[in-house]
Order: C-alpha cells, then sequence, then structure tokens
C-alpha cells in the first residue's frame, strides 16, 4: 500500500537527514548496537562529549572498523570515526591531539596511534564550529587548529595537532562540549 519514507528495507542508512554522532572519547569507548533486522542502526558510546547545544555534529557515515595488512603482513583493526584522541610524547617529543581514527593504516609503520585521518566529520563542521575550540588536557590548555581534524594531510605520518613537549594523559574538557 505504502513506501517507507527515510529508511530502506534492505539496511540502507536514512534518505532523510546527514547522521549525527557525539565526539567519541575513545577508541575502544564505542559499540554497534544490533537490533532486529540484519542492519545496525544505532551506536551504543560509552563516552565522549556532545556539543552543549544538546545537537551532535555531522559525520559522513557511522564509525566503524575494519581489518587490515601491514607492509609486514601483520593484522591491525583501525577503528575510524570522531575519535577524541592523543598520542603522548611523554615531554621528550612532541605531543598531538586529533579527533579521527585509531590504529589507521594512513600511519602504517607508526601503529598503533590516534590521528585525524578518516574522522568522517563533514567538513563545513570542521570550519564552522570545531577549529579555534578550548582543549583542557592532562598537562595544559590548547586551541585547535585545523591540524586536529585534518582528514586529507600532506603527509604520513601524521598524528593530528603537535602540542609541543607536553605530556598528556587524558583530555578532560572541550569547549562548547559536555563530557559523559
Amino acid at each position: 500500500m505504502g513506501e517507507v519514507i527515510g529508511q530502506s528495507t534492505t539496511g540502507a542508512y536514512s534518505t532523510w537527514a546527514q547522521l549525527r554522532c557525539p565526539l567519541i572519547g575513545a577508541y575502544d569507548q564505542w559499540q554497534k548496537y544490533v537490533g532486529p533486522g540484519p542492519q545496525y542502526h544505532n551506536l551504543v558510546i560509552d563516552s565522549g562529549f556532545h556539543p552543549d547545544d544538546g545537537l551532535f555534529v555531522r559525520v559522513d557515515q557511522w564509525p566503524y572498523r575494519f581489518t587490515w595488512f601491514d607492509v609486514n603482513s601483520n593484522p591491525h583493526e583501525e577503528y575510524a570515526g570522531p575519535i577524541v584522541g592523543y598520542n603522548n610524547g611523554f615531554g621528550t617529543s612532541p605531543s598531538y591531539i586529533s579527533i579521527g581514527a585509531y590504529d589507521a593504516n594512513w600511519n602504517d609503520t607508526t601503529n598503533p596511534v590516534y590521528t585525524s585521518v578518516d574522522n568522517l566529520l563533514d567538513l563545513k563542521d570542521i570550519t564552522d564550529s570545531l577549529v579555534g575550540l578550548t582543549v583542557i588536557y592532562s598537562g595544559g590548555t590548547v586551541a585547535t587548529t585545523a591540524d586536529a581534524f585534518e582528514n586529507d594531510p600532506p603527509f604520513s605520518a601524521w598524528f593530528g595537532q603537535d602540542i609541543g613537549l607536553n605530556a598528556i594523559t587524558s583530555i578532560t574538557d572541550i569547549d562548547t562540549f559536555t563530557a559523559f
């Protein structure tokens, strides 16, 4: 008698709006929620950051993970999505912050690390509202630059935004976002 509008019966994504997602707290802080039917349509996110205004950031697709093999044929599991990450230089080499993937094949010889590659974020959201945010981390405070969100970096390996010789063990606050 009729057609479902906004959802395909074959499990494709909704057609009426763009997907939205919070910033995920770490690569292991989310999982697919499998309900009835052959496809998942929801995520369970254990920790992260959502915008103070209650809306989520736009993403091109749901976060996902996949297996890839490095130059030595070793298997890796990449976690792609808007994942809040950091790489600690322990005060002896640069530390980095990023919103993106963990163990991405882009950083083949330096993994597993976080990178802004494969963050799935909408470029308009990055430009309009994410660059310039104040991030509080265990060793201090920094304003985000485009490097923290760069999805198409100029070279590999790419770790995100260089925050200098500052040890970092956690990110506790992002301006205009609420931790959960």
